[in-house]
């Protein structure tokens, strides 16, 4: 009896990291999940494909990237590290997306993702907002290129719902272009989980207390406890939204949204996950720890455009889940989660241990009816073989993403960067406004 491709057995041998511990072990996938996984002599299992990893490479969890806006990528190269994030804004997003092609799109987040899984992370969180109107038109572009490259999606389709009437022309045009109402976010999400597949899973999103109205917010939430998926927002980013959310509600943001759970609006705040969280106090942590609520943390862009710093020792004494993202890479240094807990590292020496910060971003997170995180049976198989802090190999559902240092699926070259290249060009000749 032939075999279907879900119940295809292989067996992955070599050194491994398991549970901090590195020794001789294996990984047993069935299908795109792991059967068996340990360190040892692996399992005698008949009709299997083998493949052995000699030392010095090791097999370790892949990376999750928890929050990243790949379609900037395609601005990498045009911006100034000394621009703060009003600037930085001017000069790409509200300059250039309003007017964004879904050629570009699919460009850059294959540039993106990409850059990720070399880096080697295999999956990745998006916030998307950048529907310009043509409802799945750009999301979709996104969603190809994960698959194109391979790598593990979680898209998060985001509700932008706000114009600001105050905003000079080009942030109001921009603003205009990513505007849906809740109505519309909700029918296009649904009609965009047709395109989920085994590395792709689609959820609600909302921007921020300045981009969504409550009414989107609360929609999004229902919305995640409906279809149970989790629900993306960027909490308290800078000031201006703990300002707004002051003015407009006479609380701070978290004690909003826990107002919205006690006056039966939606059901809980369990299926949030915040971006950010540069502007918390003690009774937001407090809120969120009671009601399991993760973060997601992207310290060297917040840094980098000068926004503010998330308390990693409060959200950490506090008992909040800690993920780690790298927002967009033309707002960063480029798109390695490991770098991001390296620059923690030095942020909190003598404060919080190495191997505490290592452990960020490694725990499990839910992916359609299964789970990426540590190694484990039960769990979908991705995984990363390093030699020397590099990705020399990268699975993801037991298949192969990046092969000895190089993308399995597309030539970076002439795939990404060549045709990319041409489309900045063309690009960069569009009408400021």
């Amino acid at each position: 009896m032939t075999s279907s491709v879900s119940d295809i057995k292989r067996l992955f041998i070599g050194q491994i990291e398991l549970e901090g511990r590195r020794a001789m072990g294996y990984i047993l996938s069935c299908g795109d999940v792991i059967e068996a996984v340990g360190h040892g002599t692996p399992p005698t299992v008949e009709c299997v494909e083998v493949e052995t990893f000699p030392e010095p490479m090791t097999i370790k969890q892949g990376d999750f990237n928890a929050h990243s806006h790949p379609e900037q990528s395609i601005y990498t190269d045009l911006v100034d590290r000394s621009w703060d994030l009003g600037t930085w804004c001017r000069n790409t997003i509200y300059r250039y997306s309003p007017f964004i092609t879904p050629k570009q799109v699919r460009l850059a987040c294959r540039r993106a993702f990409g850059r990720i899984a070399l880096l080697g992370a295999s999956s990745v969180m998006v916030s998307f907002y950048l529907h310009g109107g043509k409802g799945n038109v750009n999301d979709r572009e996104v969603i190809a290129a994960a698959k194109d490259v391979g790598i593990r999606l979680i898209f998060g389709r985001m509700t932008y719902d706000m114009v600001s009437p105050q905003a000079y022309e080009g942030k109001k045009k921009a603003q205009e272009s990513y505007y849906e109402s809740p109505d519309q976010g909700e029918a296009y999400l649904r009609e965009l989980m047709a395109d989920e597949g085994p590395t792709v899973m689609v959820a609600p999103a909302v921007h921020s207390m300045h981009a969504s109205t409550a009414q989107a917010i609360e929609r999004a939430i229902n919305l995640g406890y409906d279809l149970k998926r989790p629900v993306q927002f960027h909490l308290s980013e800078d000031q201006g939204d703990v300002d707004i959310s002051l003015k407009e509600h006479g609380v701070r943001p978290v004690v909003f949204l826990k107002s919205m759970v006690d006056s039966c609006r939606i059901p809980g705040l369990g299926r949030l996950v915040f971006s950010d969280c540069c502007w918390l106090d003690d009774q937001e942590r407090s809120i969120m720890a009671d009601c399991s609520i993760p973060v997601v943390l992207n310290p060297r862009m917040n840094h980098r455009v000068g926004v503010g710093e998330s308390d990693l020792p409060s959200l950490l004494s506090s008992g909040i889940s800690v993920f780690l993202g790298t927002d967009g890479e033309a707002s960063n240094d480029d798109l390695s989660v490991q770098g991001e807990r390296e620059f923690l590292k030095g942020r909190y020496s003598g404060v919080l241990s190495s191997s505490k910060i290592e452990a960020l971003g490694r725990q499990p997170f839910q992916f359609l009816d299964g789970e990426i995180g540590p190694l484990a049976p039960g769990r979908l198989c991705d995984f990363v073989v390093e030699s020397d802090g590099r990705t020399v190999h990268l699975f993801v559902g037991a298949e192969p993403v990046v092969r000895d240092g190089t993308l399995v699926n597309l030539d970076m070259e002439g795939d990404i960067e060549a045709p990319l290249a041409e489309e900045i060009e063309a690009m960069k000749k569009t009408v400021e406004i």
